[in-house]
C-alpha cells in the first residue's frame, strides 16, 4: 500500500493499511497537514486519554486528528525514512525561499528550462500603494492588480500556453474574489484554457502552475498577528513552492511595518530583492 500526500492524510487512513504486506509512506510535514478544525483541545484530550492509554507514549501523541499519517510513521519508522532531496519543479530563484527557509538548504534544484521556458525575471515583487484589507479579509487593490496582470499575460502570444494560479497567504476569501472577478473580466473559457486556479496554500498541494500570484492581503490598516505555528509556515512553504517559471509577490506591507517576530512574511518580502 502506498499513501502519497500522507502529510494530508489523516487517521482515517488507518483501515487501508490493513491490507498491506509493505508500507510506503510519501509526505512532507513542512507542507500543509490536518488542522482538525471544530475540535476542542480538552475534550481531544479526554478522548485520547480514555482510548489510547494502551498505546506506546512516544506514538500516541501522533494520533490525533491535528496529526497525519505522515506524522505518525515518521516516528514509529523514524530509522527507515529516506529524504528525498532532488527537487524538479521550480527554477533557482524560486525554490530558494523554501530551501532556505524549510529544509537547511538541503534541497538540490534541477530544473533547468529551456529558452522557450525561461520567464525572466521569475521573481517580481510589487508593491501596492493604497492596499487595505477591508471586510471578509479582501484586499480590493491587491485583487485589481493581479487580474489586471493576468488579462495582459494571457493577451500576450508568448504566454499563450501558460498556466496560471493565484494564492491568498490569508485564508481563502481573497481567492474566491479574485475567481469572481476572473470570471466576468475573462470568461470561463480562457480560465480553462490558462489552467486558472484561486484558493489559499491547501488548494495547491501537489499542484503548480507556470505562473504564481502571492496575495499578501494584510495591509497597514489591519496586519494582523505575527503566527509561529507550525501550520503558518507550512501553508508559506506550499504557496511558495508552487510556481514553475514565475512568482509574483502582491503585497500592501512594507517590511519595515512588520514585527522583527514576524519572520515567515519578512524573510518572503526580503527573498523577492535578494533571492
Amino acid at each position: 500500500v502506498i499513501i502519497d500526500e500522507a502529510s494530508q492524510s489523516d487517521l482515517t487512513a488507518l483501515p487501508a493499511l490493513l491490507r498491506a504486506k509493505k508500507l510506503l509512506i510519501v509526505g512532507d510535514d513542512k507542507q500543509v497537514s490536518p488542522e482538525g478544525i471544530g475540535f476542542e483541545e480538552t475534550k481531544l484530550q479526554n478522548l485520547m486519554k480514555r482510548f489510547l492509554s494502551n498505546q506506546v507514549v512516544t506514538y500516541r501523541a501522533q494520533m490525533s486528528p491535528v496529526s497525519s499519517i505522515y506524522d505518525l510513521f515518521h516516528v514509529v519508522f523514524a530509522r527507515s525514512s529516506v529524504m528525498l532531496k532532488e527537487h524538479f519543479r521550480c527554477v533557482g530563484p524560486i525554490i530558494e525561499y523554501s530551501k532556505r527557509e524549510f529544509y537547511n538548504h538541503e534541497l538540490l534544484p534541477l530544473r533547468r528550462p529551456t529558452r522557450k521556458e525561461r520567464i525572466d525575471p521569475p521573481l517580481i515583487d510589487v508593491f501596492v500603494e493604497d492596499g487595505y484589507r477591508g471586510a471578509g479579509d479582501c484586499n480590493l487593490s491587491e485583487a485589481t492588480f493581479i487580474v489586471g496582470e493576468i488579462k495582459s499575460i494571457i493577451n500576450d502570444p508568448k504566454f499563450a500556453s501558460r498556466t496560471i494560479g493565484v494564492v491568498s497567504l490569508l485564508a481563502d476569501k481573497q481567492a474566491q474574489k479574485i475567481w469572481a472577478m476572473l470570471t466576468d473580466e475573462i470568461g470561463p473559457e480562457l480560465m480553462e484554457k490558462h489552467r486558472i486556479a484561486c484558493g489559499d496554500a491547501r488548494t495547491f498541494q501537489g499542484k503548480e502552475r507556470d505562473i504564481m500570484f502571492l496575495s499578501m492581503v494584510s495591509a497597514p490598516n489591519n496586519i494582523g498577528g505575527t503566527s509561529t505555528r507550525d501550520s503558518f509556515a507550512q501553508r508559506f512553504n506550499v504557496a511558495a513552492s508552487r510556481a514553475k517559471d514565475r512568482m509574483y509577490l502582491v503585497r500592501s506591507l512594507k517590511i519595515e511595518q512588520l514585527s522583527a517576530a514576524d519572520k515567515l512574511r519578512r524573510n518572503l518580502i526580503t527573498h523577492f530583492s535578494a533571492p
